[in-house]
């Protein structure tokens, strides 16, 4: 209900892709995203009178709220080998610890904004010379991240993502809608609905 009164009130906004769309145009201050989305970032922001000024931009770990459990949402790509010859299987497998290995993986993951996949890789990320500070920003927040919180898996059920796309559409289309503002109360409940609803 927190987050739903947040929206209710305006101070939240489901962006229809990402959250950097709405940034790059000053429609937003901030958003919520994932640590690849640093790659779809432009260096200005460019307002809906064409006017434009740079980006300063400002990459920080995930708010935490309470003294609850940290909690972060782990996703990322899948790497896949289908099974056709010995030799073919072997290639895969020695390409996949080749590109695991730490100074690798670690120059690897900073031009694609994707996490270290092994320890030693986070530990070298304070010496790492980065070419951009957006992108050093972006890696001193997921250190933060991965020694703050615990991280946990999407669900995997069939269907999952057909809940969670409902869910955005039906608060978006409530969104669009002005006069839903006028009394955040019942916005809050009718938000709480549709999230109920596909739950």
């Amino acid at each position: 209900m927190k987050f739903a009164s947040s929206i209710a009130k305006g101070h939240i906004t489901l962006s229809d892709m990402y959250s950097n769309t709405q940034v790059m145009t000053g429609e937003v201050a901030s958003g919520i995203g994932s640590s690849a989305s640093i790659l779809y970032y432009n260096d200005t922001i460019t307002y809906p009178d064409n006017t434009s000024e740079p980006m300063d931009l400002k990459v920080l770990a995930l708010p935490q709220a309470g003294n609850g459990k940290n909690l972060v949402t782990q996703a990322g790509v899948g790497l896949a080998c289908r099974k056709t010859t010995s030799q073919k299987t072997e290639a895969a497998a020695v390409f996949a610890k080749w590109l695991t290995q730490s100074d690798r993986n670690l120059d690897f993951v900073v031009e694609t904004g994707y996490m270290p996949v092994k320890k030693d890789a986070f530990a070298k990320i304070n010496t790492y010379e980065f070419k951009k500070e957006e992108y050093k920003n972006l890696y001193t927040a997921l250190q933060l991240t991965a020694e703050n919180c615990s991280a946990v898996t999407e669900p995997d059920f069939v269907g999952y993502y057909l809940k969670v796309n409902a869910f955005y559409d039906g608060v978006r289309s409530k969104q669009r809608i002005p006069d839903s503002y006028n009394d955040p109360e019942a916005f809050s409940e009718e938000i709480w609905k549709i999230f109920t609803s596909v739950n």
